[in-house]
């Protein structure tokens, strides 16, 4: 299996293990059970001891393809000694020196669960590379789909682990494929797995101490869009799931008055164009036209919108910072207004970025390293912004003014998984897929100004020439998809023969009307076989379960009444006796809790007195030195001359050999074997005498 698969088939089992709950104790945990499996691989190849944890940070990395850092794995080992050793039996010691021991350690849990995750991820690919040939792509990469679902951990690395996300790379096909199969449940959830898991393992990378939560978010026009409704649904859901879990955690929400200026001459121009515009809005799904057309606004609705928004935006929490001069002539002559330019609609647009980066940057004061000491972010909600290479060179260390909702949605999730009450993890997987589909089919897409241009023409000469509604949907998928790419020599051609453009226009229609039907049936006979092999499964367990219903009915035939009767009274039994073991065992699990607690207790008077022995002697030691000093009128050079002066007499340099002698061999021996001598302490555990309230029951 190569890396990446590893990896995808890790993300799959960590998502499985935090569904099912099991990180209780901490967002590090969710890794112990992988880690669990490493000692019992290492056990069962006969290693038994090793002389660093490096030893098991080279299998584990091997065997899950992500890099387990020391520390982080110091802590996970350190708990599971916790866990596994009892009092006669240590199955894993981990010493001081890093080094460790192993004994008898067995761990499959999970074993299962990764066979059936391993099939489904080859399956996963199989079905893409199906889809890839239904969309002419003869020889593609399978994993590609897996880098693709991977790209999320990649983009939160930029702001967690300092590492430059490669946006070069064309997933145009890969959001297709995961676009295609959200409605179909057994494919799908095998998407989610591999992608909250590349979440789950931000754990590993994210330092959750000393988390600020006096941060200021200031809101880019996307994003205010977003909060109003005014984009796609799962935009709305993240920037208003932003707005609730910030402000119960006591962030500030703000935005510029110029971005309620551009906001506003944004909207003005979606009123003055609303009944000329049918292309974009299939093409461009975070469209202000896409939001109007699904929530039925008119253009009397989206005018009244434009005329509230600053009240709009105020009912939402949000204040709005109005003095902006200082900032916008920081940004007037700034390399960053220079190099949005490149990527912006207008100069007046990219003004107003280059303003909000400044005025970020005046909020946190100097250049910040890591994510948690952060007090100030421009926060977005589009797939544009990320092509925005404003940090290069030595600044990759540094964190960018920039982040996406998303992105930092899955980031404060990771800083406190208690969150869980206000956000689950499918709220999660479901807001970040849906970002990737979206970045994957707009990241390249022509430029808005061609896309109207085209919108322009089709409307002024399509619809005297039969093409209907279907045939420019069927186009606009064909732009989306990069299968039909020339828009500008379309544009040319609408000038010079309308007839030839609109001849073009219907094939480019015909084609993807046939590609969309012999995809439907390549996919429908995968899904055929996927759905075969559950109802197989189905099948197997149902006639398992009818034979051993008829097979009872026999016996009980042919014993009699009486015989059933016993067969009942014995299964009853068996059944009590079943339940009280369990809790017996449920009972001595946490009377071996207690015993603990009890033992650390018990520990910690042992040590206190020897403690409470050795300050003494530091303060003797320190009151010593003040004295000589006190004498020596403060001088060092005096004190050291007296000091020299009083080891010649006899008296004193035989108290000062009898006090180190006395510190030496009997106060710190003491502290030194109560504290750190592990066989003594062992030794002193073992003779405790255990209350009977805290034994183990029979």
């Amino acid at each position: 299996m190569d890396k990446i698969k590893e990896r995808a088939l890790t993300y799959s089992l960590l998502a499985h293990i935090r569904s099912k709950g099991q990180l209780v104790s901490g967002p590090i945990s969710v890794f112990t059970p992988l880690i669990k499996r490493t000692l019992s691989k290492l056990n069962e190849g006969g290693i038994f001891s090793g002389k660093s944890i490096t030893e098991i940070k080279v299998e584990s990395d091997a065997s899950y393809g992500i890099d387990f850092p020391i520390p982080v794995l110091r802590t996970i080992l350190a708990a599971i000694a916790r866990e596994v050793n009892i009092e006669t039996e240590r199955r894993f010691e981990l010493f001081q020196d890093d080094s460790f021991q192993i004994k008898n350690y067995a761990f499959t849990e999970f074993e299962e669960t990764i066979r059936l995750q391993s099939q489904e991820i080859e399956n996963l690919e199989k079905m893409f590379s199906e889809f890839c040939q239904t969309c002419g792509e003869n020889k593609p990469k399978k994993s590609s789909i897996l880098e693709f679902i991977e790209k999320n951990k990649l983009s939160l690395s930029k702001y967690l682990a300092h590492r430059q996300l490669d946006e070069t790379k064309d997933y145009t096909i890969e959001a297709q494929f995961v676009e295609f199969f959200r409605q179909i449940p057994s494919v799908y959830e095998t998407i989610r797995n591999i992608y909250l898991g590349s979440i789950i393992v931000g754990y590993i990378e994210y330092k959750t101490e000393n988390i600020k939560t006096d941060i200021e978010l200031l809101l880019d026009t996307n994003f205010i869009l977003g909060m109003l409704d005014l984009n796609t649904p799962e935009s709305t859901h993240t920037c208003r799931k932003v707005i609730e879990i910030t402000k119960a955690q006591g962030y500030k929400l703000t935005t510029l008055s110029d971005t309620i200026k551009e906001t506003t001459s944004l909207l003005k121009a979606k009123v003055e164009n609303f009944d000329l515009t049918f292309l974009q809005k299939k093409i461009y799904p975070e469209d202000i036209y896409n939001a109007c057309d699904r929530r039925k606004l008119n253009s009397t609705d989206l005018e009244r919108i434009t005329d509230n928004l600053e009240k709009e935006v105020l009912s939402f929490g949000v204040g709005v910072i109005s003095d902006t001069t200082k900032y916008k002539n920081l940004a007037r002559f700034s390399n960053e207004y220079e190099s949005l330019k490149k990527y912006r609609h207008s100069d007046v647009a990219a003004l107003h970025d280059a303003t909000a980066i400044y005025y970020v940057r005046e909020k946190r004061m100097k250049r910040i390293k890591e994510f948690e000491n952060v007090n100030c972010w421009f926060i977005n909600n589009s797939v544009s912004r990320e092509k925005y290479q404003l940090d290069k060179g030595n600044n990759l260390e540094y964190q960018p003014e920039l982040i996406k909702a998303d992105d930092f949605l899955n980031i404060i999730w990771l800083s406190n998984p208690q969150i869980d009450r206000t956000i689950d993890i499918h709220e999660i997987s479901e807001i970040g897929l849906t970002s990737l589909i979206s970045m994957g089919l707009t990241s390249s897409l022509p430029r808005l100004s061609i896309i109207r241009e085209l919108d322009d023409n089709i409307h002024k000469y399509a619809q005297y020439n039969g093409l209907t509604d279907s045939d420019i949907v069927r186009v606009a998928t064909r732009i989306t998809t990069k299968q039909l790419t020339d828009i500008e020599n379309l544009n040319k051609l609408a000038k010079q023969d309308k007839e030839l453009f609109v001849k073009r226009l219907n094939e480019e229609a015909q084609k993807q009307k046939e590609l969309d039907e012999e995809r439907i049936k390549k996919l429908d006979k995968i899904l055929q076989e996927l759905t075969y092999k559950s109802t197989s499964l189905q099948k197997i367990k149902s006639d398992f379960e009818e034979k051993s219903k008829s097979l009872d009915e026999r016996i009980t035939s042919a014993t009699g009444e009486s015989h059933s009767k016993d067969k009942t009274i014995q299964s009853l039994s068996s059944e009590l006796e079943r339940e009280k073991k369990l809790r017996r065992k449920e009972n001595n699990k946490r009377q071996s809790e207690k015993r603990e607690q009890f033992i650390d207790d018990t520990l910690k008077t042992w040590r206190r007195k020897t403690n409470i022995e050795l300050l003494l002697w530091l303060f003797i030691f320190i009151a010593g030195i003040l004295s000589l000093l006190w004498l020596a009128d403060w001088k060092i050079s005096n004190a050291v001359t007296l000091y020299k002066e009083l080891t010649t007499n006899l008296i004193f340099s035989s108290a000062i050999f009898v006090l180190g002698t006395i510190f030496s061999a009997i106060t710190f021996k003491k502290w030194y074997d109560k504290n750190h001598n592990h066989s003594n302490i062992e030794n002193y555990k073992k003779g405790l005498k255990i209350p009977e309230t805290l034994k183990d029951e029979e």
